[in-house]
């Protein structure tokens, strides 16, 4: 009995031990500049594959900025792989961002405007658009 007691002891000492030597609460962080993921992301490239490329919409499969809005906005599709769960929400979620009015129905001006403005939040080049 005493013995186990004494190995017991021993092992809480050591475990406080080595608790006490991996935590200093007075230690500098250690700087971190995000330089590991300080890259901006680009859009995929290459061409879209992948069994949801059939199901994406026109102006998100065959123009650069709806390539961008789904490479970036989705992470599943970072690749240029596009499954078909993410076509899906794709579609889904361009034509609620594009329909402005809200009239169910797409114009040429509206597709192209939310073309533009979708891809270049993605790719910082344009502001977000004001609410309210």
């Amino acid at each position: 009995m005493r013995r186990l007691v004494h190995i017991m002891l021993a092992g809480g000492l050591t475990a406080l031990a080595g608790a006490c030597t991996t935590y200093d609460p007075y230690a500098q962080p250690l700087p971190y500049d995000g330089s590991a993921w300080g890259s901006a992301r680009q859009p995929y490239q290459g061409e879209l594959t992948g069994p949801g490329v059939g199901i994406l919409d026109p102006w998100l499969r065959e123009t650069r900025e709806g390539q961008a809005v789904v490479t970036l906005g989705f992470n599943e599709a970072f690749d240029g792989v596009i499954s078909e769960p993410v076509a899906q929400r794709a579609n889904a979620w361009f034509r609620r961002y594009a329909d402005q009015n809200c009239d169910m129905r797409l114009t040429d001006a509206e597709i192209r405007t939310a073309l533009v403005t979708a891809a270049g939040r993605y790719l910082q080049l344009a502001p977000p658009p004001q609410t309210g």
